[in-house]
């Protein structure tokens, strides 16, 4: 079986979770008997020409990234490049797949999904966020609050850098939905998302509810036993951003002052806004180090303010035996039950959040109760199992 995985960027180059999952999804494929695996992404060069061609093979996979270092985008830019459509159709003729797995079309262009089934190929895509339906993919409107639901008034208000007009933006409503009806099948980690495509109209018989798979041999689980008096390692890991709720989390530790916060993640200028003295800013982190970093930390703080779908570092921190304190909402309240394999606030609220760290440095042996198992968590090699099942059904 000859697979096509489409995904809008792939390690080295890019770290983030529908990255990574994908990384680690197409190099167990791999090694599945009478399987081929090839990669279309794109990469950010700004020292080459736009539209080059680099070809690499990593761990037995084929990869094609084309070089798009352009990112002040026209509003239809973020879903229409010919470019990229003649590329990716070229290397469609020249690998011949079986299957086409979309995990992201974002800095690529929606028109692969045509391309793909012109030549009779079957789509799958995985959501990893709500892009086919929002425009900045985390449904977070302007003013950085939670978008209601979808609309043409909406999305024009929240694009209006680009001076986007209300044809486009219907143009583009018409256009996506036309895309979504065309694909075969959508798989989603989280029932948030699953439930919202549902929402949005997508057929529920459409939508495969398949929890991301991890090579759990990267992480090695550590038990760890608290007293009275121990001292809380926190920790914070990911792209430093506003939805990620950043600023709920420097908000909380501002009256914290004996208790101190590592950050893993980049960030450029805007660091010396967010610094205090009790805040101390990592490197960003490959994933290949994520055992590194994990068994620094006691306890892992995720607090975005979006509807994350499935954020791989709860999961990850569960492999590590690392206890997760998050937001109440999305995804993240999937995989932690208050008070049963970590604990949840109001999203939002940092002084929601000083409660619940307060409540833990007060009595950290409450963290000696947390049933953090490794078996929550899915195997990449299951993950990999079901989703050949899933090309099967297509090809049958």
């Amino acid at each position: 079986m000859k697979i096509l995985k489409v995904i809008h960027g792939f390690p080295p180059d890019y770290m983030a979770g529908s990255e990574v999952y994908s990384y680690h999804l197409t190099k167990e494929l791999r090694r599945s008997q009478n399987v081929d695996v090839s990669v279309f992404t794109r990469v950010e060069n700004e020292f080459d020409e736009a539209y080059k061609v680099y070809d690499e093979n990593i761990d037995g996979i084929r990869i094609r990234r084309v070089n798009k270092p352009k990112r002040d985008y026209l509003y239809e830019e973020k879903f229409f490049d010919n470019a990229i459509d003649t590329l990716f159709e070229k290397y469609l003729s020249q690998v011949k797949p079986d299957i086409v797995h979309i995990g992201h079309l974002s800095h690529l262009s929606t028109n692969i999904v045509h391309i793909a089934k012109s030549y009779g190929i079957p789509v799958v895509y995985t959501i990893h966020d709500f892009w086919l339906f929002c425009v900045k993919g985390q449904m977070i409107n302007y003013k950085g609050d939670i978008c209601e639901s979808p609309s043409t008034e909406r999305c024009m208000v929240c694009s209006g850098n680009f001076m986007v007009s209300r044809q486009a933006v219907e143009n583009v409503f018409a256009h996506m939905r036309r895309v979504i009806d065309m694909i075969d099948i959508f798989t989603s980690p989280s029932h948030t998302l699953k439930n919202f495509f549902i929402k949005q109209g997508v057929l529920e018989n459409k939508i495969k509810y398949l929890k991301y798979g991890f090579d759990k041999t990267k992480i090695k689980y550590k038990k760890r036993v608290f007293d009275k008096n121990s001292k809380i390692r926190f920790g914070f890991m990911g792209r430093v951003i506003p939805t990620k709720g950043i600023r709920v989390l420097v908000e909380a530790f501002e009256d914290l002052t004996d208790e101190k916060l590592h950050i893993y993640g980049s960030i450029g200028s805007q660091k010396r806004f967010l610094e205090r003295e009790n805040i101390v800013f990592e490197d960003a982190y490959d994933n290949d180090d994520i055992d590194a970093v994990l068994q620094n930390i006691d306890l892992l703080i995720v607090p975005s303010i979006w509807y994350e779908n499935s954020p791989l570092v709860i999961q990850e921190a569960f492999l590590a035996g690392v206890g997760v304190v998050t937001s109440d909402i999305g995804g993240m309240a999937e995989l932690v039950e208050d008070g049963m394999n970590g604990f949840t606030f109001k999203a939002g609220d940092s002084e929601d959040l000083k409660r619940v760290l307060l409540k833990i440095t007060n009595d950290p042996t409450v963290l000696n109760t947390l049933q953090t198992s490794r078996n929550a968590v899915v195997d990449i090699k299951e993950d990999a199992r079901k989703m050949l099942e899933l090309y099967e059904s297509l090809l049958r």
